[in-house]
C-alpha cells in the first residue's frame, strides 16, 4: 500500500532522494563527461615518402568504414484494446501477424481480449547510416558503450515529461490519491517480472528505507525518476544502466499485505500521478 504506514516511509524516501540528488548528479555528469584525454601529437610523415602496404591497408579500411551501411532499428509501442477488438483486427490494423502479436504479449491464439487492455507492438525499420572508422580499441568496444552513454546523456538533461511503459502486467489494485498515496499499486503473482518503465540509471537498489521493502529507484532525467517497491528479489544494483522493458526485479509482498509492486513517479522529487505518463489505462 502507499499509505505512510510506518510513520516515516514517505517522508523518509523524500529525504533520501534529496540526499541522493547531489551525489547522483555528480555521478551522472561524470558519466556524461567520460571523454578521453587528448593524445600527444605525433610527428607527421614526409609527404614525399612512399606509402607502405600497411598504410594502404589502413586507408582502405578507413574508406570502407565510412561507406553508408544499413541498420535495423526496433521500436516498441503499445495500443489500447477497444470494445469489439480482436487479435485479428488489431494485427491487420497495424500490419503485423496474429502470431507475432500473441508472442509479443504472451497470449493464446484464441485468447479473448478485454477493453482497456494494453498490447505490445514491435516494429522494425531499416535506416542508412554513415559508419565512422573504428576508434583505437575496436568498434566493438564503442558499440558496447554507445547505449550507456546515450542513457547517461538523457539522465543528465532537463525534460518536461517522460515516456513510460507499464512496469508490470497486472491490474491497478490501488490508485494514486494526492496526500494519501505516493503512486499506484499493480497487483500480480509472486515472481512476476517488474520492468524498468524507461531508460535510466539505478540510483538506489536495496532495503534501507522502512516501509518500502526491497526498493529500486531509477533516474530518467534531471526532473523525473521512478521507484519500484515491495519486490521479492532485485536483479539490478546501484549504478547500473537500465533500458525500457528490462526486468529489474521480481514482484513480491515485502513490507506489504499483498503481492504487488508499488510504482511511483516523482518529478523534482515530488510524487505525481503515474497514469498520465503511462501509454494506456490498465484496470
Amino acid at each position: 500500500m502507499f499509505e505512510d504506514r510506518s510513520g516515516q516511509s514517505a517522508s523518509g524516501l523524500t529525504r533520501f532522494l534529496a540526499g541522493l540528488s547531489g551525489l547522483g548528479l555528480s555521478l551522472l555528469l561524470g558519466a556524461c563527461a567520460n571523454v578521453s584525454d587528448p593524445q600527444t601529437p605525433q610527428p607527421q610523415p614526409d609527404p614525399s615518402a612512399a606509402t607502405s602496404p600497411a598504410t594502404d591497408a589502413a586507408s582502405a579500411a578507413a574508406q570502407a568504414a565510412s561507406t553508408p551501411v544499413k541498420r535495423t532499428v526496433t521500436k516498441t509501442t503499445y495500443v489500447r484494446v477497444r470494445r469489439g477488438d480482436s487479435l485479428q483486427r488489431i494485427a491487420a490494423a497495424h500490419n503485423v501477424s496474429v502470431r507475432d502479436l500473441t508472442a509479443w504479449n504472451h497470449l493464446k491464439p484464441n485468447g479473448r481480449l478485454r477493453a482497456g487492455q494494453s498490447l505490445k507492438l514491435v516494429s522494425t525499420q531499416t535506416i542508412i547510416v554513415q559508419q565512422a572508422a573504428p576508434a583505437q580499441g575496436g568498434a566493438a568496444a564503442v558499440a558496447n558503450t554507445a547505449q550507456s552513454r546515450a542513457v547517461a546523456a538523457e539522465v543528465a538533461r532537463h525534460a518536461d515529461s517522460v515516456a513510460l511503459m507499464w512496469p508490470a502486467r497486472g491490474h491497478v489494485v490501488e490508485p494514486f490519491e494526492p496526500g494519501t498515496t505516493r503512486g499506484i499499486e499493480i497487483g500480480g503473482k509472486a515472481g512476476d517480472p517488474v520492468l524498468a518503465a524507461a531508460d535510466g540509471k539505478v540510483m538506489y537498489a536495496g532495503t534501507g528505507l522502512n516501509g518500502y521493502g526491497s526498493l529500486i529507484i531509477v533516474q530518467h532525467n534531471k526532473d523525473f525518476l521512478t521507484a519500484y517497491s515491495h519486490n521479492r528479489r532485485l536483479l539490478v544494483k546501484t549504478g547500473d544502466t537500465v533500458h525500457q522493458g528490462q526486468q529489474i526485479a521480481e514482484m513480491g509482498n515485502e513490507n506489504n499485505d499483498r503481492v504487488a509492486v508499488l510504482f511511483e513517479v516523482r518529478r523534482d522529487g515530488k510524487p505525481v500521478d503515474p497514469m498520465p505518463y503511462l501509454p494506456t489505462p490498465q484496470s
